[in-house]
């Protein structure tokens, strides 16, 4: 089973991949007393890595899940991200991120996300299902179709929730998880994608992040 952090290659840039199968994610994220970053963490994981893709700086998912909690990041379903995004830009960690957040919440302009990404002028926080965070870092036209690249904490490149939105896989971002049984017995094994490719137009509920 891959464990808590994998280097990759994703369009020719090096990066620390956090994986969030890893039950070694035992870092407190907890809302009411409950939750770690295992559980749900993929808000702070999907920041940390849209941070390596601009800055190239491996930043620590303990020490920002510590920030969200203290800043009123951490909402009942997971990561408030415009909570958390607006206390890095009030607190001056944005810039230091190399990011700026404009305080426009969550969008489903999608003509301003291709644009940002096209442009290649920032990232985008966002949702390709309801209940989980990736981030877009990347875009390109195939074939007369916006395509956006995605880094998945939870590499769901194969869950009937997204696979039919995937256009093409990242060859070298293969994670390797455990399947367990009810009983808790190993039974197998899964390989799914870290980063991949998706239809412009899955984005939802998403956050722009632009480059300083």
């Amino acid at each position: 089973m891959t464990g808590k952090a994998k280097d990759m290659v994703i369009a020719r840039r090096a990066i620390t991949f956090f994986n969030q199968h890893s039950p070694e994610w035992t870092h407190p994220y907890a809302y009411n007393g409950r939750g770690t970053l295992h559980t749900s963490g993929c808000g702070i994981f999907a920041l940390c890595h849209g941070i390596q893709w601009l800055t190239g700086m491996v930043q620590d998912p303990c020490a920002l899940a510590d920030f969200s909690c203290a800043h009123g990041g951490r909402g009942d379903d997971g990561t408030d991200r415009p909570a958390l995004l607006q206390a890095l830009e009030d607190t001056g960690e944005a810039a230091s991120f190399g990011f700026r957040y404009n305080g426009d919440g969550l969008r489903n302009d999608l003509d301003a996300l291709h644009d940002l990404l096209l442009t290649k002028q920032g990232i985008a926080l966002c949702n390709l299902r309801p209940g989980h965070i990736v981030v877009l870092v990347d875009a390109r036209i195939r074939q007369g179709a916006i395509e956006l690249l995605a880094i998945d904490s939870a590499t769901e490149s194969a869950s009937e929730r997204v696979r039919n939105h995937v256009t093409e896989v990242v060859p070298g971002t293969e994670i390797v998880s455990d399947v367990c049984n009810d009983a808790g017995l190993k039974v197998g094994e899964t390989v799914s994608y870290a980063a991949y490719w998706v239809d412009g137009h899955t984005p939802m509920d998403f956050n722009l992040l632009h480059k300083k």
